[in-house]
């Protein structure tokens, strides 16, 4: 039989852990996890569980010393976190009072008593999610300002049932420095479980008792009956009015006195078989210390600068030299850093000129760039040294030796103040695309390309850093593909130009389309390089180099380029293929 081992009890993996070093802090909880172990008939185990509970208030340093006397009868889940209005005060939900007029510090969970059958509901602290700048999604709390990035997270139950929250580490301590405030937490742990036999347990008898300041840990086991019951002698004392008179229709009965009472009393033994419940508690007081600095909500610095390459020579200056607006230097990055950096949820990627744009990591922070004659990412570098630090570190780590001078078109919009006049291809294709369809729809009645959900996903991601290697570029190649030929609707064609005799796919529909309008031979000659990068998607699927050689000069990409001019030669193929398409076919617009 697999029964709980006494290390289990005794809590010892829990207990050599604080949660003051764990990522996710509780700032209310009370959970109830069901016992890891099997249990039911032939394991020895009748019935177990596990509780966590956790409650907090935090304190300022002025109160830290009483702070230090209370418990888990003080601030653990059973204090009052709501408001109260005394004769001569008002307690506000947020104020944490130990007596009456005595306000020690603050809680950031509220548990509203709504009454009339309601379950309570849970509010987390107003001022806190202001401060942080967070928005409600689902079960979390999210800061836009990083990515959306989780920062305070509800626990449910399995039923859905309310459990608590949790709170991220580094946003908790940033605030917690930004209000010169330190969070006191109160901890109860039971380990429970009713067993058969309890005769491994080597204090089953005596007991275990570990008391340490703000850490206590008992254990005991005692006799039971199957249903949780004492067993033993029960003592029933029952009690009842005889002066009852059923017939008064508004009956007033004076005090209980002997004459007026009437009672009874009896005993039994409880018996049945007998089980051994066995339970582990842990009660613990931990502090959740401010951080140094609050560089989120107060803007200090931080304890430790990044530094950028700034020459040839591979030498460096730090990030606060560079937030400079006049500091007159432009930095180089890898690529890849542009993947990176339209990875985290609300970024974006937007177009100014053949070669510069501006990215967006987060919405509220746009860095204009420039892509050089090596397909090296340029900045300057106060565009870069003014981010908050989460992203510089992601540019800092795709910061290389400069080569290939800076971006010609970046330096003629911000030194010159002479903006190119050229468009990038990926600007240059979508917007192809988007007026194809609308040119078909106002003349045919249906759009020639099938939208799903999946089409705004994929279409942010048609730019011409993807090709930081071969993969990538084939990865590139495989999405312009499902924006195309994937997406064509073979039965709007045929509502165009009617249906043919044999059934044909979505390219050839097209050109079968077109060859209404040109010779065939045109019509098959505009579409070769759609063809070629449909071909190209398969490239990943270790196809003979010959096949994809041949791929790539269907597609129009000469592979001699460095790889991003590949991917960019590979965009503007598509773009000029859909472009004379709509050339083609305008006439019939008309």
């Amino acid at each position: 039989m697999s029964v709980p081992p006494q290390e289990w009890f005794e809590m010892h993996d829990v207990r050599r852990r604080r949660i003051a070093n764990a990522v996710w802090i509780p700032l209310r909880l009370a959970q109830t996890k069901p016992l890891p172990f099997p249990s039911g008939p032939g394991t020895g185990i009748i019935s177990g569980e596990e509780l966590f509970f956790v409650g907090s208030v935090a304190f300022p340093e002025s109160n830290r010393a009483k702070a230090e006397e209370l418990g888990w009868s003080d601030i653990g889940i059973g204090h009052s976190e709501g408001p109260y209005a005394f004769k001569d005060s008002y307690k506000p939900c947020e104020v944490y009072q130990y007596n009456e007029q005595q306000d020690l510090g603050v809680s950031f969970v509220f548990q509203q008593h709504v009454g009339a059958g309601h379950p309570p509901v849970w509010h987390l602290s107003q001022d806190l999610i202001i401060a942080l700048g967070l928005i409600r999604e689902d079960t979390s709390w999210v800061r836009p300002q990083e990515g959306y990035v989780d920062v305070v997270r509800e626990v449910l139950e399995p039923d859905g049932s309310m459990a608590g929250f949790v709170m991220r580490s580094d946003f908790l301590r940033d605030y917690l420095a930004a209000r010169r405030l330190a969070l006191r937490i109160a901890i109860y742990r039971q380990r429970t479980a009713t067993l058969r036999d309890a005769s491994h347990v080597t204090w089953v008898k005596s007991g275990l008792v570990e008391s340490r300041p703000h850490d206590r840990f008992e254990a005991r086991a005692f006799e039971t009956g199957m249903d949780g019951s004492l067993r033993g002698s029960v003592a029933v004392f029952e009690m009842w009015r005889t002066d009852v008179d059923e017939g008064e229709e508004v009956p007033i009965f004076p005090a209980e006195t002997d004459s007026n009472t009437g009672g009874r009393s009896f005993s039994f033994e409880r018996k049945g078989e007998p089980v051994v419940r066995v339970m582990g508690e842990l009660w613990r007081e931990e502090w959740i210390e401010p951080a140094l600095r609050s560089e989120r909500m107060r803007g200090d610095k931080p304890e430790t600068d990044l530094d950028f390459i700034i020459d040839g020579a591979g030498s460096r200056l730090p990030s606060q030299k560079l937030n400079n607006e006049d500091v007159g230097r432009y930095l180089w990055f890898n690529p890849r850093v542009v993947s990176e950096l339209t990875s985290y949820r609300g970024s974006s990627l937007e177009w100014y000129t053949g070669d510069t744009g501006s990215l967006r990591c987060s919405p509220d922070y746009r860095v204009h760039f420039g892509v050089n004659q090596l397909g090296l990412i340029n900045v300057y570098a106060y565009d870069v040294a003014r981010l908050p630090q989460w992203q510089q570190r992601i540019w800092a780590g795709a910061n290389v030796l400069p080569d290939g001078g800076v971006s010609a078109e970046l330096l003629a919009a911000q030194m010159r103040s002479r903006p190119a006049k050229t468009v990038a291809p990926e600007a240059l294709f979508l917007a192809e695309m988007a007026a194809l369809d609308e040119d078909f729809t106002r003349t045919f009645g249906v759009p020639v390309f099938r939208h799903h959900h999946a089409t705004d996903a994929i279409a942010a991601k048609i730019h011409r850093f993807r090709a930081v290697d071969q993969q990538g570029l084939l990865a590139l190649a495989k999405d312009i593909a499902r924006l195309t030929a994937d997406r064509l609707d073979v039965s709007a064609m045929h509502k165009a130009v009617g249906k043919p005799d044999e059934t044909l796919g979505s390219l050839k529909s097209l050109e079968r389309l077109l060859g209404n309008f040109v010779p065939k031979e045109e019509a098959r000659k505009l579409l070769t390089p759609l063809v070629g990068i449909y071909e190209l998607r398969l490239g990943d699927a270790h196809l003979p180099a010959s096949q994809i050689a041949d791929a790539f000069l269907l597609a129009g990409v000469d592979t001699t380029l460095r790889l991003v001019e590949q991917g960019k030669a590979m965009i503007a193929s598509a773009a000029m293929a859909l472009a004379g398409i709509r050339a083609v076919l305008r006439p019939g617009f008309g």
